[in-house]
């Protein structure tokens, strides 16, 4: 079954080819008749598939394939050199020894070429393979992003990509060497004494057999140590994250137990795996003895009877472990090559998963169409049958500020959620500048777009490129500007590196009005017509919120923007104001109006302005 996969799988690649262009679109065309998809197709001929530069491969199994045929003839040159000795006769004692020096040396540079054959293979396939599954990762969908937890990515990008390293170059040579070399030698054991072939022969059945059948609970074991691995690197990954929680709320002694328990269960399915394995190779050994015990025997008889050689017995003998080692070391292999197979499948359940779309046009900005439009719009998350937002109308015009309110899940984020292209499950129309949001290429509406939220995320590299992301092609003087009109300019400068200081992956080396000038920059610097405001000051003392204020004060002139905000303060100069709850829109209009009709917002506006009065300005309010 190996074999014939293994020579389809090199057939198949003509039909699969998987690109990664040089500026980041990952792309999977299969061609042919066939309509089996991806996720159906074995692990092992995927894999094939996938790794480019085949010839490498086929290279390296001819060199296994001459490798073994050279150990099999070491065998039988053997049989003559110790006859001839044994007979006197030098000739041809001493052309056997230079031919067995020869092929000693040939060996030596086969073992060589093979590695660096192999090497090549493996590691031009992981680049590719890699290369695709960070590409994967990028163009997933949000929901599926937002599902799979980041360690487990991690975990499958890392130690599962090792044992793939593995399978490759270690296990699949060795899976043609091994039962090529035991055919062979099967060939020249019969050769030498057919007899003696079939009296050595009787328990080989045997250790084939309990070997099959040992072997098949090692695959599912093995997958199930790889995914206990995962859940280490989870607890790990949310420590890191988490590393101010955990301290401030003495959290270290519970990841602990829980990174503990992880372990332990890890160390059960390894122990499992272990305990397999041990056994596999316990029986292996034990009975691949009896078969060079009894030929010791028979075959002693046989050279003292005449009907043998001594050379001929002893090139049996040495033979003879040329064809129980393979099969000995096959169940084992055999092993391996689920336990690595089974890190490609969750490899490629990752590569599976599916993509954005990326599909839609670039529209030109329609300044006399409202910016934005939802018309009947109703939505829930994936999984949740309750809607997050209802039969939700309004319209934004070029150049309005609009201000969504309300309790927490109230649908107000999910608004944004909607309007970047990140679910398009929804019900009813989304227009933007005029035209269905669905219609739109998701890379051309979210460069009409500029986010700022409450969760800055910073990047681990230099503050320059971290406001640049906003604009990669924008140069210094453009990146020193943003930072000037994002009032960051002068906490930068104070650095001793300026803006060529390097953050660490959560930007902790600043403070939250720090961080959060920097992620104004980044949107100053991206130019985009609708800027997008997410609570952005919700999480700022009363000092940083003002600066914070008057940098967006100067970041909203001549744009569309929509702001979801807690605190009401913020909001008094927007056009217009919508009080969102329970997924509709309860009231709307400017701040006086919403404050002369008495109704929710002004018990909102009432009871936030009460709170404040006694110093609670950072309370959420729900209603």
């Amino acid at each position: 079954m190996f074999y014939r996969n293994f020579i389809m799988g090199l057939t198949h690649c003509d039909r699969l080819r998987l690109t990664v262009e040089m500026h980041g679109t990952y792309q999977s065309q299969i061609t042919g008749g066939s309509d089996m998809t991806q996720t159906q197709e074995k692990p092992f001929r995927r894999l094939i598939g996938v790794f480019p530069k085949k010839y490498l491969l086929l290279t390296g199994v001819f060199i296994s394939i001459v490798y073994a045929t050279i150990t099999v003839t070491f065998g039988y040159l053997l049989k003559v050199l110790i006859d001839a000795a044994a007979e006197g006769d030098r000739g041809p004692f001493f052309l056997v020894l230079q031919v067995s020096i020869g092929l000693l040396i040939a060996n030596a540079l086969l073992i060589y070429f093979r590695t660096r054959t192999l090497g090549g293979y493996t590691e031009n396939g992981l680049a590719l393979l890699r290369a695709q599954y960070s590409e994967r990762i990028t163009y997933l969908t949000f929901d599926t992003v937002q599902n799979i937890h980041s360690g487990e990515l991690l975990s499958r990008g890392t130690n599962d990509m090792n044992r793939i390293r593995n399978f490759t170059f270690n296990v699949i040579p060795k899976l043609i060497e091994a039962p090529l070399t035991a055919l062979l030698a099967l060939l020249v054991l019969l050769y030498l004494s057919w007899q003696l072939t079939l009296f050595a022969f009787v328990m080989i059945p045997v250790l084939i057999i309990g070997s099959t059948l040992l072997i098949k609970p090692i695959g599912p074991i093995s997958k199930k140590v790889q995914e206990k691995l995962g859940h280490i690197n989870t607890v790990v990954t949310d420590f890191i994250k988490g590393v101010e929680v955990s301290k401030a709320y003495n959290l270290e002694t519970r990841l602990e137990d829980k990174n503990t328990r992880f372990v332990e269960e890890s160390v059960s399915s390894g122990k499992q795996l272990a305990l397999r394995r041990g056994v596999l190779g316990a029986f292996s050994s034990g009975f691949s003895i009896i078969p060079f015990i009894t030929t010791f025997v028979f075959g002693g008889y046989l050279v003292i009877e005449g009907r043998m050689t001594l050379g001929s017995l002893l090139a049996f003998i040495n033979l003879l472990n040329f064809l129980t080692w393979p099969l000995t070391q096959m169940s084992t292999l055999i092993g391996d090559a689920k336990r690595d197979l089974a890190s490609a499948n969750r490899v490629f359940e990752i590569i599976d998963q599916p993509l954005e779309r990326s599909d839609g046009d670039d529209f030109p900005i329609d300044t006399t169409q409202p910016v934005v439009a939802f018309k009947d719009v109703s939505f829930s998350y994936p999984g949740d049958q309750n809607p997050v937002i209802k039969q939700l109308n309004f319209s934004i015009k070029h150049g309005e500020s609009v201000a969504f309110v309300g309790p927490s899940g109230g649908g107000k984020s999910t608004v944004t959620k909607l309007l970047m292209g990140y679910y398009d499950t929804y019900e009813g129309a989304i227009n933007v500048f005029g035209h269905d949001l669905r219609s739109w290429s998701l890379k051309a509406l979210r460069e009409k777009l500029a986010l700022v939220s409450q969760d800055t995320f910073l990047f681990p590299e230099s503050i320059h490129e971290n406001i640049q992301n906003g604009l990669v092609e924008a140069d210094e003087s453009m990146v020193m500007a943003a930072a000037k009109k994002a009032n960051a300019h002068d906490f930068i400068m104070a650095f001793n590196d300026g803006y060529q200081t390097s953050l660490n992956e959560l930007g902790n080396s600043l403070s939250g009005g720090q961080k959060q000038r920097l992620s104004i920059a980044r949107a100053i610097i991206k130019n985009a017509p609708i800027l997008l405001l997410d609570e952005a000051t919700s999480a700022l003392d009363t000092e940083s919120e003002a600066i914070i204020q008057e940098t967006l004060d100067t970041l909203l002139k001549d744009k569309t923007s929509i702001i979801i905000a807690h605190r009401l303060s913020t909001i008094k100069n927007v056009h217009k104001i919508f009080v969102i709850a329970s997924g509709a829109i309860v009231e709307s209009g400017t701040h006086d109006t919403l404050l002369a009709q008495n109704g929710v917002y002004t018990r909102l506006y009432l009871k936030q302005s009460q709170l404040e009065e006694g110093d609670a300005h950072d309370e959420i309010i729900d209603f």
